[in-house]
Order: C-alpha cells, then sequence, then structure tokens
C-alpha cells in the first residue's frame, strides 16, 4: 500500500455532532451523514472506502450502520468501545497521523480491489484469502498501542513454534498457533490506558479481573471470520492456569494445547525481557516458580531446553558453509536466522536441526527469496 494514499471516510455524526472530529477531518476525506439518513447518491459518488462512527454506539448507532451497510464498507469506531460490528475501535486521544495509518489500511484499494465481495461487517471474501494479511494489520493497530508489541510477538511466535514442533505439532496447527501468538493480545484494544499500562501489583482486583478478560475479547474479534475459529480457542484459553483457578476453571488437558504452549511463551518472553531480571538462571527460576500451578510442567521444561539453545554462542570467525534447503539434515547447526516472508523469525542462528524442526522449515511458508542457508562447517 501506498503512504501517499488518502483514505475517503464516511462519518456518521453524534446526537450532539455537526461536524465530524477535527482529527478525523484531518486524517482523511470526510463526508459526513447524520444518525438516521441514509446513503445518497453524493456519498455514493464520494466512492468512500470506509466508516467511521462515534459514540455512542447506542441502538441508534447501529441502525446507523445498517443504513450505510450497502455501501459494503468496513467500520471503525472512534471512541466507541470495542463491539461486534467494528472492525476495530481507536481511542479518541490517537493522533492525526496514527488515525490515518489505520484508516489507510482498513481502506487499502489493494484489499478492496482484492474482494470484490466485501461484506458489511467486516473484510469479508478478502480476509478468507489473507489470513498473513490480517494478522499484519492487527500488528499494527497493536503497535500504535504498544510501540515495543512487533518484537515481543516475534520472540513468542519463535518460541511458540519451537515448543509445538516438538511435541508433534505440524501443518495447519502450526499455521494456527502462528497466527494466535501474533495476535493474542487483540483484547487490550478494548482496555482503557489506565488499566493496560498500570503494573499487576498495582490494580485493584476489579481492574485485574477485567484485565483478565482481555483474551476472550481477542477471542470474540476473531470469531467474526471463521478463517480465525481455531486461532481464537487458542487465545481465548491463553490466561487458564494449568491448576484449574484461571478465568474460566479449565485445568491441565482441559486447556488446548495450543494455549498451555502460548502462556509459558508469552511468560518466558516479558521474564527473559524484564530490565530488573539478571541472566538465564533467574529466568527459569521465576518460570518455575508457577510450574505445576499456572503453567504445564511439561511445557515449562521444554522452554527451559529453548532457553539454553538461544544462549548458544555463534563464534563470528567460524567457519560456513552454505547449503540448500532441500539438502538440510538432523545434526547440522545454523549459522544464521530462517525468516518467514512476513519478517517472523522461525529459526535462530545456532539451532542445532532435529527431524521436528526440518518438519517445520517443509511445513512453514518461508522467505521466498530462500534457497539456502549458512551452517557451521563442524556440524556436518
Amino acid at each position: 500500500m501506498s503512504s501517499n494514499y488518502y483514505p475517503r471516510a464516511v462519518y456518521i455524526l453524534g446526537p450532539e455532532e455537526k461536524r465530524p472530529p477535527e482529527v478525523v477531518a484531518k486524517a482523511a476525506d470526510v463526508r459526513s451523514i447524520r444518525r438516521g439518513h441514509d446513503a445518497d447518491l453524493s456519498i455514493k459518488q464520494f466512492d468512500p472506502s470506509v466508516v467511521v462512527i462515534g459514540a455512542p454506539l447506542d441502538h441508534e448507532g447501529e441502525v446507523a450502520l445498517d443504513r450505510v451497510a450497502p455501501l459494503v464498507l468496513p467500520n471503525i469506531g472512534y471512541g466507541t468501545g470495542p463491539h461486534d460490528r467494528l472492525m476495530c475501535d481507536v481511542s479518541v486521544s490517537i493522533s492525526m497521523l496514527d488515525l490515518r495509518s489505520v484508516l489507510q489500511i482498513l481502506s487499502s484499494p489493494a484489499a478492496m480491489s482484492a474482494s470484490p465481495g466485501l461484506s458489511p461487517n467486516g473484510l469479508g471474501t478478502w480476509l478468507k484469502h489473507s489470513a498473513d494479511d490480517f494478522a499484519q494489520i492487527m500488528e499494527h493497530l497493536l503497535s500504535l498501542r504498544m510501540p515495543d508489541y512487533r518484537g515481543r510477538a516475534e520472540r513468542v511466535v519463535q518460541a511458540c513454534l519451537w515448543i509445538a514442533s516438538h511435541l508433534g505439532m505440524a501443518g495447519d496447527e502450526l499455521t494456527t498457533l502462528s497466527l494466535a501468538a501474533r495476535m493474542r493480545e487483540i483484547g487490550k484494544l478494548g482496555l482503557p490506558d489506565k488499566i493496560l499500562f498500570t503494573p499487576r501489583q498495582e490494580r485493584t482486583p476489579e481492574e485485574q479481573s477485567m484485565y483478565d478478560r482481555y483474551p476472550m475479547l481477542g477471542a470474540k474479534v476473531l470469531r467474526q471470520f471463521t478463517l480465525f475459529s481455531g486461532a481464537a480457542k487458542v487465545v481465548e484459553h491463553q490466561l487458564e492456569n494449568f491448576d484449574g483457578s484461571g478465568v474460566l476453571g479449565l485445568a491441565a488437558h482441559q486447556i488446548p494445547l495450543g494455549s498451555r504452549i502460548l502462556r509459558v511463551s508469552s511468560a518466558f518472553e516479558m521474564i527473559a525481557n524484564d530490565s530488573s531480571v539478571r541472566g538465564r538462571e533467574e529466568v527459569l527460576r521465576i518460570l518455575g516458580r508457577w510450574r505445576g500451578s499456572w503453567y504445564d510442567p511439561m511445557i515449562v521444561g521444554l522452554v527451559e531446553n529453548y532457553s539454553a539453545l538461544e544462549a548458544v554462542p555463534l563464534s563470528s570467525g567460524e567457519a560456513t558453509l552454505r547449503v540448500r534447503l532441500s539438502d538440510l539434515h538432523e545434526g547440522m547447526i545454523l549459522a544464521e536466522d530462517i525468516w518467514g516472508r512476513t519478517g517472523v523469525k522461525i529459526i535462530g542462528a545456532g539451532t542445532k536441526l532435529n527431524e521436528h524442526i526440518l518438519r517445520i522449515l517443509m511445513t512453514l511458508p518461508l522467505n521466498m527469496a530462500i534457497e539456502s542457508v549458512e551452517i557451521q562447517r563442524d556440524s556436518l
């Protein structure tokens, strides 16, 4: 999508509004419509690509969305809070440039032209063929709210895939887990700043209870699209405790395996990148404190192995050899990272190849430019 693309938006005026909010008017070329009015010929000739509605999104607001449904456009809320009819809701404190980025992504001409059958409540048919594109959109939105999100998501995906491959998951299961890991915090878009950015120890019990429901909010968004039903299940149960003390009371193997993997991988990433935590041993000690209560003991054990692998240093002066992907075999040690086509690191340098990791390389969408990789010569 060109950064020069200027989105065209229809803004549905609130009961007391006479014109669109200034930030909306500056972020896009806007035409406004009053609640209770249909989109007339001038609106259709304007050829908008997105609908924006402000608060309140009550019954009258839903009726207003019904009236513009024939335009067949994605709906975005402006300070409305999360709602089933919306692709997303942005805060009224969002900057003009950030809002323009959101509108550009969700009203991309490429996305629109790829799906003549776009449905009124979302990106419809286009999403069915663009799971990866949708995940990137969600990552972008999350990064607007939480600037460090992309880096965290990449690290969690890498850990999840390594663990899952060692538990025999492959093919669609790995794809579903990867999507869930990338979009696991979608529900946080519906949390107020006071709860989202307040440390756990400073939240009230009521605030913590609201925070703990973000996986269910995220799953609700994902379930709007059949394509993401599997990822929605993983996301929904990601905070369930292994001993049954979580939000929904699921325990042990009642919790989907993908959710248990995601829970431990997310915790490992958070602890390992906490500036107050010193060294691998302390990371594992903190993680092990909740083994069997919050976390699946089996997966904690795998994370311990994974963390040891991540800690293996690769000497910059070590001799390497470039090998075709088809010629890789067990026992070889990678001398460079392997990346997916979406920019997510799949396998890290220093990884010793085994049957499960080779299966990942055969089933996941790699960067199409990759035909061979560097390996450590002494691992041949």
